[in-house]
């Protein structure tokens, strides 16, 4: 096969590490693709994962506390059950 082709059979992540806290679980790996090498995160509790390259690992360089308490904050909204305010009413 040509250097220039990408053989899809090679590409295996590399895990790196494992974060752990009271709420959640994430598997970090190094992931090749055809456009170069990303990170791989796998929600260990929900099975969700995403590629991140460069350009998003460098945006997340800048992101403030708040900014990534308000990330969480409105991912953690998304899973909130149907009806389910937040404010604590009932």
């Amino acid at each position: 096969m040509s250097g220039l082709a990408w053989d899809a059979e090679r590409r295996q992540a590399t895990e790196l590490c494992r974060i752990v806290c009271e709420s959640a679980a994430v598997t970090v790996s190094a992931f090749p693709t055809g456009n170069g090498m990303r990170l791989q995160l796998v929600s260990e509790r929900s099975g969700a994962s995403t590629l991140l390259d460069a350009t998003v690992l460098e945006a997340l360089c800048h992101l403030t506390p708040g900014d990534a308490a308000e990330i969480v904050r409105a991912r953690t909204e998304d899973r909130r059950p149907p009806g389910d305010a937040g404010d604590g009413a009932r």
